[in-house]
């Protein structure tokens, strides 16, 4: 995909937003909180890690965020230029699915996939990106500091080639700006818009997230 395409489809944003009306709510399918398998990058992780074929079971597991030195981490790494984090989740209801959200926090850049599709990036070099590169810039971790994260969105149109009925794998990949960067930071939520007013399938939207509006 080129990058006019992939920021048409994937669109950034920090408050309210206008989306399609045949969404009557939102859910959370994947939590920071939960059990991921991460990979810390000290050597690479392997070939087509972010791919729903790599088989992860050598991964450590553990609650996330990953990371050091901002006391918002669940699981303490040591200090690192890179971390690899994959989360499998079950779509039980992908007809009643309009479109989807990805809030990142991250300290400093990240890329994100699901199902081996890139989703989303954020300071970082364009192609990809080995274990040992730092990322583009400085990025400072937003709900340590009481403010919400970065969301992505990703419409229909673009969700419909992604998502599936079953397993589904999402991975991502966050970068510090320099090795002896003094913190690290990676907390990954995933929500999607239901269509129809249905009992919860998942579960409640964090606290700071932010209804769209029409």
């Amino acid at each position: 995909m080129d990058n006019k395409a992939f920021i048409s489809t994937v669109l950034i944003f920090r408050g309210s937003f206008a989306l399609s009306a045949q969404i009557h709510h939102w859910e959370t399918v994947v939590y920071d909180s939960m059990k991921w398998r991460y990979w810390v990058g000290t050597t690479d992780p392997g070939t087509n890690w972010n791919t729903v074929a790599f088989n992860d079971n050598t991964w450590p597991q553990g609650q996330g965020g990953f990371g050091y030195g901002d006391n918002d981490d669940r699981t303490i790494i040591s200090p690192t230029l890179s971390v690899f984090i994959r989360k499998k989740f079950t779509v039980t209801n992908r007809d009643k699915i309009q479109d989807a959200l990805l809030h990142v926090d991250y300290d400093d850049g990240f890329i994100a996939y699901l199902n081996g599709e890139e989703i989303a990036r954020s300071t970082m070099p364009a192609g990809n990106v080995a274990f040992n590169q730092g990322s583009n810039g400085l990025h400072e971790a937003l709900l340590f500091q009481g403010q919400s994260p970065e969301g992505f969105l990703i419409r229909s149109d673009r969700l419909a080639s992604l998502l599936v009925q079953g397993e589904n794998t999402l991975a991502i990949q966050v970068h510090n700006d320099n090795i002896g960067s003094s913190d690290l930071s990676s907390r990954v939520f995933f929500s999607v818009g239901i269509m129809e007013d249905v009992p919860l399938t998942y579960l409640p939207v964090p606290e700071w997230f932010t209804e769209p509006f029409e």
